[in-house]
């Protein structure tokens, strides 16, 4: 008899449980900015919204606080995490190493699977209305090429730096509503990495995110004076 792990390893997925709801719900508000940085999080009042006890709520904030989304302090609560420039710049600089790497090896193994999957995210992101959907959309987009690249670790812990840096995104594309920039670029990325231009992809992506980290850090600065 098969256990649930194995189960969901061969393509039938469980429904989410009642944290991983919460969790997905206070997630997206995170990374949206709706929830605000250093804003607190009441559970009894999570509890409330959601209509369960505080003990799934506990589960999610959990959750989150592993992600570094959120943060408990003793005396002040639970409450969003702070935007903090230097460990976005920090990201940002390790994503250059291994993304630079992932579009390179991409390229050379790019089928038209992968450009029709890439391409459908592509169209999202120029369809965004919102922050969430452009979000979405974005991952959804650098995923469909990078697992092209058949480079599972190098992949795994690019899509963890891409998650701490998520939020950051959020915040600056909620600000500058930036989303034509976004869309256009990504479109030549995936022109490069489907012709086979490896090179071209790779000398991309270094000033692809250093552009978008020099925006960030001016939203932060105009925002927080640092």
């Amino acid at each position: 008899m098969q256990n649930a792990g194995s189960i969901s390893a061969i393509g039938i997925q469980r429904a989410p449980s009642i944290p991983d709801r919460i969790a997905d719900a206070l997630r997206r508000e995170i990374m949206t900015a709706e929830l605000e940085a250093d804003a607190p999080i009441k559970q009894s009042h999570l509890a409330a919204r959601f209509g369960v006890s505080q003990a799934p709520v506990r589960e999610a904030l959990n959750q989150l606080i592993s992600e570094h989304l959120v943060v408990h302090y003793q005396n002040r609560g639970v409450r969003v995490a702070p935007l903090v420039a230097t460990e976005f710049e920090e990201a940002a600089r390790l994503r250059i190493t291994l993304e630079t790497d992932l579009v390179k090896a991409a390229a050379d193994r790019f089928t038209g699977d992968d450009k029709a999957l890439a391409a459908a995210a592509l169209k999202c992101i120029g369809d965004a209305e919102n922050v969430g959907d452009l979000m979405a959309a974005h991952d959804a987009f650098h995923d469909a090429i990078y697992a092209a690249a058949a480079s599972p670790i190098s992949h795994e812990i690019v899509r963890g730096l891409r998650a701490r840096c998520s939020r950051y995104l959020g915040f600056m594309w909620k600000r500058l509503a930036n989303v034509a920039l976004s869309h256009d670029e990504h479109r030549q990325l995936l022109d490069f990495v489907s012709s086979g231009n490896g090179q071209a992809a790779a000398a991309f992506m270094k000033p692809h995110i250093e552009g978008s980290t020099v925006a960030v850090l001016a939203c932060l600065k105009d925002q927080f004076g640092r």
